[in-house]
This record gives C-alpha cells, sequence and structure tokens, in this order.
C-alpha cells in the first residue's frame, strides 16, 4: 500500500482542489487517510481504481478536447531563504 499526497491526486484526474473536497464529500471519491497529525493522504490503489472504474462510464475526450492540467505541489515548490518551503 502506498499513500499519494493530494497534489498527486490533483495531477491523476486533473481537477481542482475545490472539486476533489466536493468529491470526496459527496461521496463519489475516496476520502483521504490522515497520515499524521498535519498531514493527509489517498491510498494509491484506491485513486486507480476509482480512475478505471470512471474509465469505463465515460467516454473519452478527443485529443484536442484535452487539456493539461499544471497543479502546484509543495515538493515542486523552490525552498525560501530560510531554507524551508512555501506552504500551499
Amino acid at each position: 500500500m502506498r499513500f499519494i499526497r493530494p497534489c498527486e491526486v490533483l495531477r491523476m484526474i486533473g481537477v481542482s482542489r475545490t472539486t476533489l473536497w466536493r468529491m470526496v464529500r459527496d461521496g463519489v471519491f475516496p476520502p483521504p487517510i490522515r497520515i499524521t497529525k498535519r498531514n493527509t493522504g489517498y491510498i494509491l490503489d484506491d485513486v486507480e481504481g476509482w480512475i478505471r472504474q470512471r474509465a469505463g462510464r465515460v467516454p473519452p475526450l478527443a485529443a484536442a478536447d484535452a487539456v493539461a492540467v499544471a497543479v502546484p505541489c509543495a515538493v515542486d515548490r523552490a525552498p525560501l531563504r530560510n531554507g524551508t518551503r512555501a506552504r500551499g
């Protein structure tokens, strides 16, 4: 079992943070798991299973309709002057 961070989930499914939160709230997406006191993550197998299930029900987009979504992730941010990373 592997945990993935919310920013990775956003990249995988191509939705905004707000949309992901709504999907979890409405019970249409697997809920995050508390990893530590301040960190949550998603179980990779659950997310991939959701994607597979969804892919079977939704007609594929034409290549011209596909849109790349760039989601900033804390691990992608450059360190600040004091050596820490910006929170986001």
